[in-house]
């Protein structure tokens, strides 16, 4: 008799199903092209969410939803250190997002200020702001500089240069 180990096979093919049947909706929603074939534009978008939709169901009935909601069971029930390095690692996901959200509008210095000083605050503590802030803007500085005129490489300016 095998008993079923955790894994989240189970969870992964619900979340690729549900991936690309948003992705197949968007995709058949988009504009026909002005002239040709109406179905030429949409055929590869179509094509990606069939395999999505084909490889969830593969996953679902290899890996099982039961194992799925043991492993999340077994997430919940963990030791308080995994948990504190899972909820950095979430920190640093939404940190990530903020990041490529301001990169454009507020230019690369001050958002990788930011960014470089939130990861040191994660990372290091609280404790070390002062410390954190130095770095953080020596290091987006001289990156800025190293790249603008040094190397001619044009990085977003700060918005009141623009």
């Amino acid at each position: 008799m095998s008993t079923k180990q955790p894994n989240w096979d189970g969870l992964t093919g619900l979340f690729s199903i549900l991936f690309g049947l948003a992705y197949g909706g968007y995709a058949y929603n988009m504009p026909q092209p002005m002239f040709g074939n109406p179905l030429e534009a949409i055929f590869m978008p179509l094509a990606i969410s069939a395999i999505m939709l084909f490889i969830g169901v593969l996953l679902i009935i290899k890996g099982g939803i039961t194992p799925s909601i043991m492993a999340i069971r077994a997430l919940l029930n963990e030791d308080k250190q995994r948990k504190n390095d899972r909820k950095k690692i979430m920190i640093t996901c939404v940190i990530c997002f903020f990041y490529a959200l301001t990169f454009e509008h507020v230019g690369y210095v001050v958002s990788t200020f930011f960014f470089m000083f939130a990861m040191l605050m994660v990372t290091c503590g609280f404790s070390y702001w002062k410390r954190g802030a130095i770095i953080s803007i020596l290091f987006s500085g001289g990156i800025f500089f190293t790249f603008n005129d040094l190397l001619s490489v044009n990085l977003p300016p700060f918005p009141l240069f623009n």
